[in-house]
C-alpha cells in the first residue's frame, strides 16, 4: 500500500474534485445543463461532468454519490480518436483509452494502487467493453 495524498482533482471551472466535496457544492459550481444528473434509486446519485481537454486527452469525469457521500470518480478520454459511437468499437482501442487515462492519472501523482485512502484502478472493463480509470474512496 502507497501512501500518497488522497485523490484531488481540480476541474478547470475551479470545482475541486475530492471526498469532501459536496452535492450542493457541486450544482453550484456549473449550470443545471452542463451536469446529467442519474439517480439509480439506491442511494447514489450520478453527475457527468462537462468535458475539458488536457493535452492529447478529453477528459470525462462521473461522480458518485452514495447517500450523499463522493465515494467514486469515474475518468476517461473521450476524444474523438476513439470513435462517437460503437461502430468503430474494438477491443485494443479500449485498451488504448484505459492506458492515456491511467498514465494521465500517474503524470498528476495519482498512478493505479492501493493507498491509505482508497484505490486508483485503470484498465479495460470487460463487461462494459471499455476502458476508464475509477477511483474509491475507502469508508
Amino acid at each position: 500500500m502507497t501512501n500518497v495524498e488522497e485523490f484531488e482533482l481540480l476541474h478547470p471551472v475551479g470545482l475541486r474534485i475530492s471526498r469532501s466535496l459536496t452535492e450542493a457544492t457541486l450544482l453550484s459550481s456549473f449550470q443545471h445543463e452542463q451536469l446529467k444528473r442519474t439517480d439509480m434509486q439506491t442511494g447514489w446519485v450520478w453527475y457527468r461532468l462537462p468535458t475539458f481537454a488536457e493535452s492529447d486527452l478529453v477528459i470525462g469525469i462521473s461522480l458518485g454519490f452514495n447517500s450523499g457521500a463522493l465515494e467514486q470518480v469515474s475518468l476517461s478520454d473521450t476524444h474523438p480518436k476513439y470513435g462517437t459511437n460503437w461502430n468503430p468499437w474494438s477491443e485494443e482501442q479500449e485498451q488504448l483509452r484505459a492506458k492515456q487515462i491511467g498514465s494521465w492519472l500517474a503524470g498528476n501523482g495519482f498512478a493505479p494502487g492501493t493507498y491509505s485512502w482508497g484505490t486508483i484502478w485503470a484498465g479495460y472493463d470487460a463487461k462494459g467493453g471499455f476502458g476508464h480509470a475509477v477511483v474509491r474512496y475507502a469508508a
